[in-house]
């Protein structure tokens, strides 16, 4: 059965007020159209659902639970909801503001990563975006830069604005998961889900939001995506069942205190990582203010621990526990400097100085050359008396 063909909306009226103008984007679920409210001449954004899910009653119940959600997240930096609606084919639409800009995603692709400061002022208005949708008792469950739209026409250039609450969760709903069509759609974007999510148990509170924000800030910071993974199945997979590599891996630049406020947040367990948005954001600007940490983030076991990791000074290769060197050692000379590098068994290199001859103190270096004279007389002196008892052999008496 082939998929029912998307009517053509450019230059119709919906509800006798929106003068449909363009296709501006669209999804698996809906279109999004630029259009003028003809009474006020206001230029809006109108989503619609698309025509194949006409008899979707399960469909049509999550698009407007976006709605609804929408409307319950009153917040200066959430896309606003203007107006609802049903076209004249039966299909229900949305009118949200219009926004022009790009979205953090391409931003991120033009520029490449951002500095921490960078990072935190850009993320600060979303977080606080957050905070007043969980106070609203929504999850938004698909945070991701594809989400977060930077506005030139609603204020300072690159004005933040979180979208698309399409697959949000209401904690007043506890049926409310993360499935439709009887369960057989895991929704979400999966390089971003929390492993909560990731499992498909649709048990999914705020702190799901907190981890995907570590995600988004890690990939803000260092340009990559921590689990993202050829498929789908294997990105759930690596969620799942394999550890976070320190964003210092990547960027050795970053502060102990920022990759504690990352790590923290992407805490496998939800109680492990931050107890709000608010936290989260209190932890970030402290990690700006005192890059070693604060008091404040080393409450957290989890950020405590990457904290003192991050400020132990390396192991000594040659105390390593487990004798650790197994995978062989290499001895590089490089010239006034010279370096031991260890591969333990994990794959991992130590470094290790060896001081170099410009490094040992000249009293030292004295002390070595008299030893070498004093064993070069008593070589010679050997040398020359077992000469003289061979020549006295053979000499006539």
């Amino acid at each position: 059965m082939s998929a029912t063909p998307e009517p053509s909306r450019i230059g119709t009226v919906l509800s006798g007020a929106y003068q449909v103008e363009r296709l501006i984007g669209e999804g698996g679920m809906g279109q999004v159209f630029a259009a003028i409210h003809r009474p006020s001449g206001q230029r809006v954004a109108i989503k619609i659902l698309r025509a194949r899910f006409l008899r979707d009653r399960g469909i049509i119940d999550r698009f407007l639970r976006e709605a609804q959600a929408v409307t319950m997240c009153v917040h200066a930096h959430v896309v606003q909801l203007l107006d609802t609606g049903y076209a004249d084919d039966g299909l229900p639409f949305m009118v949200l503001t219009y926004l022009e800009g790009e979205t953090l995603i391409d931003l991120l692709y033009r520029k490449g990563r951002f500095k921490e400061l960078e990072a935190v002022q850009l993320l600060t208005p979303i977080i606080a975006a957050l905070e007043a949708t969980h106070r609203a008792g929504v999850v938004h469950r698909d945070l991701k830069p594809d989400n977060v739209y930077l506005a030139r026409n609603l204020g300072p250039a690159q004005y933040p604005v979180l979208m698309d609450y399409g697959i949000a969760g209401l904690l007043s709903d506890p049926n409310d998961g993360l499935t439709w069509n009887d369960g057989a759609l895991l929704v979400g974007t999966p390089a971003y889900m929390a492993p909560e999510q990731a499992a498909g148990t649709g048990t999914v509170g705020p702190r799901a939001d907190i981890y995907s924000m570590g995600v988004l800030l890690y990939e803000l910071l260092t340009g990559s995506s921590p689990f993202q993974r050829e498929s789908e199945q294997a990105t759930l997979d690596a969620i799942l069942q394999e550890a976070v590599r320190s964003p210092s891996k990547i960027v050795p630049s970053i502060s102990p205190a920022m990759e504690a406020v990352i790590l923290c947040a992407m805490g496998r367990s939800p109680e492990h990582r931050f107890l709000s948005m608010n936290v989260f954001g209190a932890a970030l600007h402290d990690a700006l203010q005192q890059p070693l940490g604060s008091a404040a983030l080393r409450q957290y076991p989890l950020a405590e621990r990457v904290i003192a990791s991050r400020m132990a000074p390396p192991p000594s290769p040659m105390s390593m526990p487990g004798g650790s060197i197994a995978r062989g050692a290499e001895f590089a000379d490089k010239r006034a400097r010279t370096v031991m590098i260890v591969l333990d068994q994990h794959g991992g290199a130590v470094v290790a100085g060896a001081p170099s001859s410009a490094t040992v103190p000249p009293s030292t270096r004295r002390i070595s050359r008299g030893g070498l004279i004093v064993a070069g007389v008593l070589i010679g002196g050997a040398a020359l008396g077992a000469l003289l008892f061979v020549a006295m052999q053979y000499l006539p008496r």
